[in-house]
């Protein structure tokens, strides 16, 4: 009997759009997965406010004002509503058994630290992505990236991208790789529906993923035991450094 499949996904006030969590409410329903939300109420800015000297600058009038922990408190306790409500009111409609849970920290370390889930990662929102141009289909098909690590998470993700590819979300996958790919694996590769492209890489520390050129859009896949070979000091900073949205398979 199959295990049931659940997905974490990982949020915070700069990586909470409707269109990520739309995609990943989506996928979840073609896996058959459930759901679990959790916002990171970043315990490093709430530090900084709490200095006598902490100060902020407003992003549209340039004016410099005060940087309180009670204001920052609020703000997060806001954005973390507005993310329950989205999730919620998404995975309703989807129907997708969802919950949701706030805790104090770093975004990373928390999300890994909870055991039995895949791990999604929605990217930071960037300013100066453009616009979706009127007109386009919204079907939410997407480029994925793979990444191949000889791992037994290694197939499970192979089989996510064919649940996927199946129910027309993924229309491209780049495979990338240290070394040329054992035979068994590459007569795998072959799937329905999509392109597939391999691309030999130097390393696939995921450390160096934030140096990779990749679409607009494109999401990430890789196992989830990859992020041992990480620092302390890189895992806190890698969501701020990655623009793509990333999927660990535990």
């Amino acid at each position: 009997m199959q295990t049931e499949r659940r997905i974490l996904i990982a949020l915070d006030a700069l990586s909470i759009t409707e269109a990520s969590l739309l995609s990943l409410v989506t996928m979840a329903r073609w896996l058959n997965a459930s759901l679990a939300g959790l916002y990171i109420e970043d315990s490093r800015l709430l530090a900084a406010a709490g200095l006598p000297f902490a100060r902020e600058i407003s992003s549209l009038s340039g004016e410099e004002r005060l940087f309180g922990r009670d204001a920052m408190i609020r703000s997060s306790r806001m954005a973390s509503s507005r993310a329950q409500q989205l999730l919620e009111q998404l995975s309703s409609q989807q129907k997708v058994t969802c919950t949701f849970h706030t805790e104090s920290g770093m975004l990373a370390p928390c999300a890994l630290s909870h055991e039995g889930y895949d791990i999604f990662f929605p990217g930071r929102i960037r300013t100066s992505a453009r616009p979706r141009p009127p007109g386009l289909s919204s079907r939410p098909s997407k480029p994925l990236v793979l990444v191949y690590d000889a791992s037994p998470q290694f197939h499970r993700a192979l089989e996510v991208v064919r649940r996927l590819a199946a129910n027309g979300m993924v229309s491209d996958v780049t495979l990338l790789s240290e070394t040329a790919l054992p035979h068994e694996i590459a007569d795998q590769l072959p799937v329905d529906g999509i392109r597939v492209h391999f691309q030999r890489v130097e390393s696939i520390h995921p450390g160096d993923l934030t140096c990779l050129r990749l679409p607009a859009g494109s999401l990430i896949m890789m196992s989830k035991m990859n992020f041992e070979k990480l620092s302390a000091t890189e895992l806190a900073d890698l969501p701020d450094l990655l623009p793509y949205p990333l999927m660990l398979i535990a």
